[in-house]
């Protein structure tokens, strides 16, 4: 079985590369893309150029704490696991303004055994998090399928007189003899019909 970290992808955020280095060297090994960021700002831009399954912020960064753009970030990019690095004298404080964000919480000091069963459950969660996501956007797209796939055969029973079962027929037969998809041969008919196609 593959291990959790082999392949992923890791962004280190604090206020000083030799930080970033010492969280690297505790990291379970395995990791592919690793990337360090200085600020809140640059991690924002870096998100916005590339996709990362796990986000460590060692707190406080130069341009603010991190807490809330950590936050902001997991509603942004629900996939992404994120760890937050605070001190012990504002744990409980982090912990409770984080709520349900989703956001993982440590104290430091902390231990590298500790850190590291705590980065491979991230990485899972971050996963199957994914795999739920990518399976959401296959049902979104089917029913939209359906959907144009049904207004189709509405205005093939009521225009060309044909039954629910030749409508059917006649967008299956369409799909195959052009090579398409059901839903391009209903976008088609519903086009055809002067009425306006949107998402296509």
């Amino acid at each position: 079985m593959e291990r959790a970290e082999q392949g992923s992808s890791v962004m280190i955020a604090a206020a000083a590369e030799k930080i970033a280095g010492q969280i690297k060297g505790i990291l379970p090994s395995g990791f592919g893309k690793m990337s360090f960021q200085p600020s809140m700002t640059k991690v924002k831009q870096k998100l916005a150029e590339e996709k990362f399954e796990l986000l460590i912020i060692h707190t406080p960064l130069p341009d603010e704490f991190g807490l809330q753009s950590a936050m902001d970030l997991a509603s942004k990019y629900p996939a992404m696991s994120i760890l937050l690095l605070v001190s012990k004298d504002v744990y409980q404080q982090a912990l409770y303004r984080a709520g349900d964000s989703g956001i993982m919480i440590l104290a430091m000091p902390m231990s590298p055994t500790s850190f590291s069963a705590t980065i491979r459950l991230l990485l899972v969660m971050g996963r199957k998090m994914q795999n739920l996501m990518n399976e959401n956007q296959k049902l979104q797209r089917k029913l939209e399928d359906e959907r144009y796939v049904s207004r189709a055969k509405c205005l093939l029973i009521e225009k060309e007189g044909m039954t629910e079962a030749e409508a059917h027929k006649y967008l299956e037969r369409q799909a195959m003899n052009t090579s398409v998809t059901r839903r391009e041969v209903a976008v088609k008919v519903i086009r055809e019909s002067g009425r306006i196609v949107t998402n296509k």
